[in-house]
């Protein structure tokens, strides 16, 4: 009896062992899953508002109708507003789920903030920055910049320094 229980006492430890081998690599597997998930995917799996706090402690609330890389496109909360988000300048996003979205698509991995910036051209906007907000026309966009234009002139704003691009309201 005794070489009985020696054995099941054996099997059973190698049972032990391999569960928490099977444990560290499925949470192994888990955290390198983790680490490839964009915070752009996160935000369209969110099925309510999400907040994307900017430097200046303010947020943006609202659903996020689309993203792309490097940016957000809020339907803000009780105004109806459109805000293009610059994820550059997101501090803070309160909202954002544990789970993600599939990642983007081919196409839809293309349309970058220029991209989405440039669809904006010719409207009238307000943009946010460190600086203030400014509203006005967007009149030309290049590679790392937009140019504004009110009243007062044309102003160049880096893609740097813009936190969002949003209708006037």
């Amino acid at each position: 009896m005794r070489w009985d229980d020696l054995f099941d006492d054996l099997e059973a430890q190698a049972d032990h062992e391999r569960r928490q081998d099977l444990a560290a690599e499925v949470a192994d597997r888990v955290r390198r899953e983790e680490a490839t998930v964009r915070l752009g995917d996160r935000v369209r799996a969110a099925e309510g508002p999400v907040t994307f706090v900017l430097p200046d402690g303010v947020g943006v609330t609202g659903t996020v109708a689309t993203t792309g890389p490097g940016w957000f496109l809020v339907v803000e909360v009780g105004s109806g507003r459109r805000e293009l988000v610059h994820e550059l300048a997101v501090v803070l996003v309160h909202g954002a789920p544990a789970r993600s979205a599939a990642p983007l698509g081919e196409v839809a991995a293309r349309r970058t903030f220029l991209l989405a910036v440039r669809a904006l051209a010719g409207r009238g906007v307000r943009v946010r920055t460190s600086a203030g907000s400014f509203t006005g026309v967007i009149t030309r966009v290049g590679a790392d910049h937009l140019d504004l234009e009110d009243d007062r002139g044309v102003r160049t704003v880096p893609f740097a320094a813009v936190w969002t691009v949003g209708e006037r309201g």
